[in-house]
């Protein structure tokens, strides 16, 4: 027999001034993205993909100047 979590919706109403609080996926904070289980993986995505971006850049602009 095997048994399979399921995912129940965790969905809770925070108010702040009377005012409902969005529930998000993932925040920014001080610069590191978060997700809802509160891992930096979503971040390390994010830093890879702006470093290849960036090697990309500095790779084009050196192949037009040195040569």
């Amino acid at each position: 027999m095997s048994s399979r979590k399921r995912k129940e919706d965790k969905k809770v109403e925070i108010y702040l001034n009377n005012k409902i609080l969005e529930q998000v996926n993932k925040i920014k904070y001080l610069g590191i993205i978060f997700d809802s289980k509160m891992t930096v993986r979503e971040h390390v995505n994010y830093v890879e993909e702006k470093c290849t971006k960036l090697i990309f850049a500095l790779s084009k602009s050196a192949k037009t100047t040195c040569g």
